[in-house]
């Protein structure tokens, strides 16, 4: 009888620290972005909530989300221009595989504040956090890392509004409840982008929760941009006969005035 209740204490122990687990329920305000010619821009909204904490928990204030919102991954090439013979030339150059095309990320604090370091650099969290992985051959990388590169990407990035670090915009609606607001700038890639709500507690990555939304171009735009990537060439054969058409054309007026 003492071994059965045992039994049933540790199940009961058990089930209740399951019930406790904590995680995140978490959506988006939109399934699609539209992206015409007058796009300058857009926000939109990531809401959610905290299920499972521990009451204690919340009224001391140990949990933290922080949203990231990563666009479809590319590769890129960083150049390095010197001064040689009063000529700006491009020397150096490094070409980086599976760079986010956007990233985002939306905190209540500093990224600092909610988690060590390290914590952040193994789950790629925050801008400064992301895994920029050098081209490779194999398993032989094809050039060597160099700092600099790096610190450039991130910082043109930055400068192009496609990277962002954003400590203010998640606003806690209640103990458990959330909102991050997410500003889409102009030149936003299209595509799918990932949406992944990061659930903290005491500095410890409990858990995530994922969701997305596309950005998608529509009208003359989106016709466009399917016949530019459906048919390459005969795109390309076109942007020049319209550029050879624009430039006789304006060289024709300026004659006659």
């Amino acid at each position: 009888m003492t071994l059965f209740t045992a039994i049933v204490g540790m199940v009961l122990i058990a089930a209740t620290m399951t019930a406790r687990a904590e995680s995140l329920q978490m959506g988006v305000s939109v399934d699609v972005v539209p992206v015409g010619s007058d796009f300058d821009g857009t926000d939109i909204v990531v809401f959610g909530s905290i299920e499972g904490a521990d009451d204690v928990s919340l009224k001391l204030g140990q949990y933290q989300v922080v949203v990231t919102v990563l666009g479809a991954e590319e590769d890129t090439i960083v150049r390095q221009k010197e001064r040689i013979f009063g000529i700006w030339i491009n020397r150096k150059s490094r070409r980086y595989t599976d760079i986010p095309s956007f990233y985002s990320t939306i905190s209540r604090l500093p990224l600092e504040k909610i988690a060590e370091k390290a914590t952040l650099r193994e789950n790629g969290i925050g801008a400064q956090n992301l895994s920029m992985n050098l081209a490779s051959q194999g398993t032989i990388t094809s050039i060597l890392p160099a700092p600099q590169f790096v610190e450039a990407l991130r910082r043109i990035r930055h400068e192009e509004g496609l990277y962002s670090d954003n400590p203010t915009n998640l606003k806690q609606l209640s103990p458990t409840l959330f909102r991050a607001g997410v500003y889409l700038p102009p030149n936003v890639p299209i595509g799918r982008h990932q949406v992944v709500a990061h659930l903290f507690k005491n500095g410890e990555l409990l858990t995530q929760s994922k969701s997305s939304f596309r950005i998608q171009k529509v009208g003359f735009e989106r016709w466009m941009y399917d016949f530019a990537h459906q048919n390459g060439l005969l795109y390309g054969i076109m942007a020049v006969f319209i550029a050879i058409a624009t430039g006789w054309t304006a060289n024709a007026l300026f004659r006659k005035r």
